[in-house]
């Protein structure tokens, strides 16, 4: 432990170089600076006499690991560099990424971070990467929600539902192992890979785990197969009382909200209602998971001509 105390009484005069700054890489004026005021450091200038006693033989390898830990204080992240520059490796609470090949390998360590994080480490390494974990239904944890791509890099029409491609290396979002779910098991990683050398920027929502009470940003997938009322066909709307025989059969709590249209513009909006205000022969036409547990029928008192959700969707829940 001696040589580090007496590295620290070398270094604690030096230059000051803050990580992040733009003159903090190596080749940059405020590392250039350091080392200089490392090298030119006079004998006479230093605190402890004993160092003075060593001796150039004794004394050069102290320099050389101060200069060491002076380089690995500048650079940081930047010590795992390619040959041009760029970072090849980053780290952080939340999420690791690595180069591997023609692309980078995302991996999510914490998908409970904020989302700042994410956003640093992808930065960290060049890329410009928007990625917003959000809490889903449990079948929809390590999937895409939705990913918009920005900028001049070019897309395979016919790759569109994995992704844009770049350099023949598709950027895609998946779980490891193939179809886990992560919080259920601690070996199930949710991974991005990304072409290295890509250009433009990336928005993406990927599914979560829901902590408990939480609501689902996938609420309109209700009727999907393997969410909560998987196998109800609601084309024809139906009636509150047979779709709360539906809910009770799968332990569900049902909420309502009425659904009201636009004359003008065919638009819908949605208020929420308690349900002593709903008929047992009201129409449903829709149905939302609001949370684990929890889903909501979308009401009219009367049949409508049609379907207002004959396209199968419908816009999200005033917030």
């Amino acid at each position: 432990m001696k040589n580090f105390d007496e590295i620290s009484e070398l270094l604690t005069p030096l230059a000051r170089v803050e990580p992040g700054r733009p003159d903090s890489h190596a080749s940059g004026a405020g590392a250039q600076a350091l080392l200089t005021s490392i090298t030119a450091q006079e004998p006479g200038r230093a605190r402890r006499p004993g160092l003075l006693r060593r001796g150039p033989r004794r004394l050069a390898p102290i320099l050389a690991a101060a200069v060491v830990l002076a380089a690995g204080i500048v650079v940081g992240p930047s010590l795992l560099e390619d040959g041009g520059g760029a970072a090849t490796s980053y780290a952080n609470s939340a999420v690791e990424i690595h180069r591997e090949g023609d692309q980078y390998v995302a991996r999510i360590k914490d998908p409970f971070a904020d989302y700042d994080r994410y956003v640093e480490a992808f930065h960290a390494v060049g890329l410009n990467v928007d990625l917003r974990p959000v809490p889903v239904s449990p079948g929809a944890v390590g999937k895409t929600l939705g990913m918009v791509v920005t900028g001049k890099d070019s897309l395979d029409p016919d790759l569109a539902l994995s992704g844009p491609r770049f350099g023949g290396v598709t950027l895609s979002v998946e779980t490891v192992p193939r179809g886990c779910q992560p919080g259920q098991s601690d070996r199930c990683v949710m991974v991005i890979r990304i072409p290295a050398g890509f250009t433009g920027g990336v928005n993406v929502r990927l599914g979560r785990q829901a902590k408990p009470g939480e609501e689902y940003a996938n609420f309109d997938a209700a009727l999907a197969p393997g969410e909560m009322f998987a196998g109800v066909r609601l084309r024809d709307g139906r009636s509150v009382d047979d779709m709360l025989a539906e809910a009770r059969e799968r332990g569900l709590t049902a909420v309502f909200s009425l659904i009201r249209t636009d004359e003008e513009t065919g638009g819908l909006s949605f208020e929420p209602l308690p349900a002593d205000r709903v008929g047992r022969g009201w129409i449903v036409w829709h149905a939302w998971q609001v949370k684990a547990g929890v889903i909501r029928l979308l009401v009219t008192p009367e049949r409508l001509p049609e379907n207002p959700f004959h396209n199968g969707s419908a816009p999200p829940p005033a917030s």
